[in-house]
């Protein structure tokens, strides 16, 4: 687990802090900055900007001015896009790992110098149906009636699911499950969270683990190898926000219509 509160803090322009962590496919950036504070997001591929406080963010992409209120999720495209924030703000970035052309490194890079044979590769990213920046309320998706708690959105080559709620999870109603070729990136953004994480005995004893309870704050990254089970509940009874990351976009979901802007993007 990386706590990105705790590490390096990369500016990248005045009174903008930039914070990243990764996946093997993926890429987390908590990004913190003054009212009026602006940057510059460069990328070759869409990325998602998330707001989630009370203040949001002005963007500019390409000379169109699109103003992004908080609890909203925005879908940059590729090329360069200024971002000013409205007030003190703290974003969420989420890209594919060779999507940003800014050259800064995740605290946790060491991890992936090998990467895991067992992560399948992210795959050319999905057409967008749609140009210029996409603004998505966080209120206004609707969570799928097979899954009540999580609200689902995509980009050209990640997916998310959105999971907020107050006081505790129900103990008696967890999910523990697993991933065969695929991480999962779950962000803390508001309260505390414990992962619970079990992995599967083999044939070989000598590689059993014992089952993990983290313990995991607002503002830390846990990256779910594939194959291991896991479920997470929160801590205490405030307010939760965790959001899951995957690249490439849970087919899965998107097969069962549970995304809500999939029709954005061209199929197969």
């Amino acid at each position: 687990m990386t706590e990105l509160s705790q590490t390096t803090a990369h500016e990248i322009s005045p009174e903008v802090t930039l914070r990243r962590a990764r996946g093997q496919n993926f890429v987390v950036d908590w990004i913190e900055g003054s009212k009026d504070a602006s940057f510059v997001a460069r990328s070759i591929r869409e990325v998602m900007l998330i707001a989630w406080g009370d203040s949001g963010a002005r963007l500019r992409h390409e000379g169109v001015d699109t103003v992004m209120r908080g609890r909203t999720i925005a879908i940059l495209p590729a090329g360069e896009t200024e971002v000013t924030l409205d007030g003190p703000s703290t974003l969420i970035r989420l890209s594919s790992v060779n999507a940003l052309l800014d050259g800064l490194s995740p605290a946790n890079s060491e991890i992936y110098a090998r990467p895991d044979p067992a992560v399948a590769p992210p795959g050319a990213p999905s057409k967008a149906l749609l140009s210029g920046v996409r603004l998505h309320s966080i209120d206004a998706i609707k969570a799928p009636g097979d899954k009540p708690r999580l609200k689902m959105l995509r980009s050209a080559d990640l997916s998310i699911n959105w999971v907020e709620y107050n006081g505790l999870r129900d103990r008696r109603a967890l999910s523990p499950h697993d991933h065969v070729d695929f991480e999962q990136g779950s962000l803390a953004i508001s309260g505390d969270f414990v992962h619970h994480l079990r992995v599967p005995w083999g044939p070989d004893a000598t590689q059993w683990q014992d089952d993990r309870h983290v313990e995991a704050p607002a503002a830390s990254l846990m990256v779910i190898p594939p194959r291991v089970i896991h479920t997470t509940e929160g801590l205490g009874e405030g307010h939760h926000i965790l959001v899951d990351v995957f690249c490439p976009p849970r087919a899965d979901f998107l097969a069962n219509g549970w995304v809500a802007n999939g029709q954005e993007y061209a199929s197969g």
